[in-house]
């Protein structure tokens, strides 16, 4: 139970920063025109825990699983320090890595202790009970932020309550794992050079990807304070870079004693259908969960906006939750195929319905759109899962499990940096007519921000919500362009293989 609970902490502090994301820009002066740098704050996080999750597991079987997720533990927990210390936009995003690092590294660990600990016909079940409290942690983490940023007051309370909940249950596992051995099978290696080319991959696609179209000099957000963004000469580079590592990947990976990602699990149609589909709809997800606070923050007074979008993830989030017990049952009884199709479909109507919100808040609209999609993405969840796990050997049933939450993740990493990106540059285009708000001789500072405010109040924000709506247009896009692969499901699931 205490490894549970850590890994539900460690998954809440993925989507947590949802709901108070507006409140963290206003706190660190952050200019909310710059979409593609604080989006960081969500990204940074998401690509730290995806990159560790495949290299701990492998790092547990050399050094020990008592010593390698107690090292992660303490690395989240340092991270969740640091976040509550942040002042600046830089410290939170390096604060956020550090969490991710340590936050990633306990899931993989936490089902390799299960394999340690449990005999092979109890392993698969317990495998699932732990990809489950990750995911638990996901769904629950808006609501947990908002509901301690209402409770407190302050945001930086999310962070520091990691602390007395870790180490309570650090302390206890000290004592249940003492039999577990510290030392692990030495003679195993390490895959650093898989390691170092996803890590190389991922971050130059991610930050190529969402530096966006940078505007001219003194129109499109600039006009609104918004900095140069310093990679934006770099896209270019930033992504082949990222392409060519990847592409690298696959060569060292196949030919790799230990490798950091089996590719050869993929040759299996149905796994590799099942995370095809995981990919998308991990992306279209993390849509919703970015910009429904952002788009709130535009509609509310600023001391209602973590309440207002608690309540509204919350119907996404607890619709997401019934979906995926509902869309287990039947894809246990009528296979995999019918119900994911209808649930993409579901999440696909949700998402275009979201797209014909207007500028003012309707929360019984916005509230039963969100429900229909959290309905339509958990009827996926389960049954993607359940087919990845299942298509697999008995003996890859670890890796199966790790892979299908990786999935996810990038889908979650990649496309939040890609929609950002595009956003961005939508944006960009609404404003290109809008003159610079610059500060004029002899005018104060406070008649320059009153000026500057107007200015966005009359145009930037109606053209800011604009491209929101247009995101989650997308995302139902991104919902059907699952099915490709959704199609290539099996009708029913199979039976156990060694």
């Amino acid at each position: 139970m205490p490894v549970l609970i850590i890994v539900v902490v460690a998954a809440l502090d993925l989507t947590v920063i949802a709901p108070i994301l507006p409140a963290v820009l206003v706190d660190l002066r952050v200019n909310t025109a710059e979409a593609d740098r604080y989006v960081w704050i969500v990204s940074g996080y998401l690509l730290a825990y995806t990159l560790t999750i495949p290299l701990m597991g492998r790092l547990s079987d050399i050094v020990g699983r008592r010593a390698t997720f107690l090292a992660a533990l303490g690395i989240f927990l340092a991270g969740s320090a640091a976040c509550a210390a942040a002042h600046t936009l830089p410290a939170i995003i390096a604060a956020r890595v550090v969490q991710g690092f340590g936050g990633g590294a306990m899931v993989p660990v936490a089902m390799a202790v299960v394999g340690d600990l449990l005999p092979p016909a109890r392993r698969a079940g317990a495998l699932g009970v732990v990809a489950a409290a990750d995911t638990l942690g996901w769904v629950l983490g808006p609501l947990w932020g908002a509901a301690i940023e209402q409770l407190t007051g302050d945001w930086r309370w999310i962070f520091l309550l990691n602390l007395p909940i870790g180490l309570t249950a650090g302390a206890v596992l000290v004592v249940r794992w003492r039999d577990l051995p510290l030392g692990g099978r030495q003679h195993m290696a390490l895959d650093l050079p898989g390691a170092l080319l996803l890590a190389v991959g991922l971050l130059g696609l991610s930050l190529g990807v969402s530096v966006g179209a940078e505007p001219m000099p003194g129109g499109g957000s600039r006009a609104l304070g918004a900095a140069p963004n310093p990679l934006a000469a770099y896209r270019l580079p930033l992504v082949v870079v990222g392409i060519v590592a990847l592409a690298l990947l696959v060569v060292v990976e196949r030919r790799a004693r230990h490798p950091l990602i089996p590719l050869g699990i993929f040759r299996e149609r149905l796994f590799a259908a099942a995370n095809g589909t995981n990919f998308l709809i991990g992306a279209a997800l993390m849509v919703a969960m970015v910009n429904v606070p952002l788009l709130t923050a535009l509609l509310v007074e600023e001391d209602r906006v973590s309440l207002v979008s608690a309540e509204l993830l919350g119907a996404f989030s607890l619709a997401m939750g019934i979906g995926a017990l509902a869309g287990g049952r039947v894809a246990e009884r009528f296979g995999y195929v019918g119900v994911t199709l209808a649930g993409l479909l579901v999440a696909a109507a949700g998402f275009w319905r979201m797209s014909g919100w207007g500028n003012t808040l309707e929360m019984s609209r916005m509230g039963l759109d969100l429900a229909v999609t959290g309905v339509g993405v958990g009827l996926v969840i389960a049954p993607i899962a359940a087919a990845a796990i299942n298509a697999a050997r008995r003996s890859d049933l670890g890796i199966a499990s790790g892979l299908v939450i990786v999935m996810r993740l990038l889908g979650m990493t990649l496309g939040i940096s890609a929609l950002t990106a595009w956003g961005v540059a939508r944006l960009n285009e609404a404003l290109t007519s809008l003159p610079p708000v610059i500060q004029q001789p002899g005018e104060s500072l406070a008649d320059y921000l009153a000026r500057q405010q107007q200015v966005a109040v009359e145009q930037a924000i109606p053209a800011t919500i604009e491209v929101i709506r247009d995101t989650f247009g997308a995302a139902a896009l991104i919902c059907l362009l699952a099915i490709l692969p959704a199609l290539f499901l099996s009708q029913r699931p199979r039976r156990e293989r060694e």
